[in-house]
């Protein structure tokens, strides 16, 4: 396993920044100098092979630490020092925001605020969902919580690590708090909620220091098409309204 710079995921769920590989002065032993991202962000010196390893979990060998990014010191700073790591939008991330906008539009067709989610693990949908919370008369039935939902039943895990949601609309507090417990390793949203939102807008709960676990955010992906897809909406319905009063 070759390594490099940037940022690792333990097995267990943990993030490691990877500063450098060193060489011991007198043994020449091959070192990693890296820093925990979580509780104590002091640097530390281990032996290559402790980030070479493999383990056995559920019957079958996976590295007990693998590359997710590569990322600069002054990201690993900005996480020691409680702040959530912002990762640079891809081509996929359009792609799957664009496809989450399509859930939003199923959402609006049946005069739901639309808003769309998609989970994501390694380049495969693995769960779906829109705003139903009038339809199902579920007060819980929020795009992200329905995605949530399906990709849990799909994987068969509640613990849904490795895995990215996609979401056209910054999250709520109920929704922040799903996607901490589901252990979602990424977040990428597409506009903000001024008046709700709580990852950026209203309150930032995911840089909270009493969270056990931390993920990976990449704001803003398509954003204006987002936003004048929840603004047509609005003016559509307030337009309803008025005619209804005529």
């Amino acid at each position: 396993m070759q390594i490099s710079p940037g940022l690792y995921r333990h097995y267990k769920g943990n993030e490691y920044f990877v500063y450098r590989i060193a060489t011991h002065s007198e043994t020449e032993e091959a070192l990693v100098v890296y820093r925990c991202l979580y509780g104590d962000y002091s640097w530390w010196v281990r032996p290559l092979a402790m980030f070479t390893e493999s383990v056995e979990r559920d019957g079958l060998a996976m590295p007990r630490f693998a590359f997710v990014a590569p990322m600069s010191v002054d990201e690993a700073e900005r996480r020691a020092r409680g702040e959530s790591a912002q990762m640079p939008a891809s081509d996929d991330d359009r792609h799957w925001m664009r496809e989450a906008m399509a859930l939003a539009e199923r959402a609006g067709d049946n005069d739901e605020v639309p808003v769309g989610a998609l989970v994501v693990r390694d380049g495969v949908v693995v769960g779906r969902g829109y705003n139903r919370p009038i339809g199902a008369c579920d007060p819980t039935a929020h795009a992200e919580m329905m995605a949530l939902r399906d990709a849990a039943r799909q994987l068969g895990n509640y613990r849904l690590a490795d895995c990215t949601l996609y979401v056209t609309l910054e999250p709520c507090t109920m929704c922040t708090g799903a996607i901490v417990h589901s252990r979602i390793s990424r977040l990428v949203y597409g506009t903000v909620e001024p008046k709700a939102g709580v990852v950026e807008s209203q309150a930032r709960l995911l840089d909270a220091p009493y969270f056990n676990h931390s993920i990976s955010l990449t704001p803003g992906v398509e954003r204006e098409a987002c936003q004048q897809q929840l603004q047509a909406f609005f003016k559509r319905r307030r337009a309803e309204k008025k005619a209804l009063k005529r």
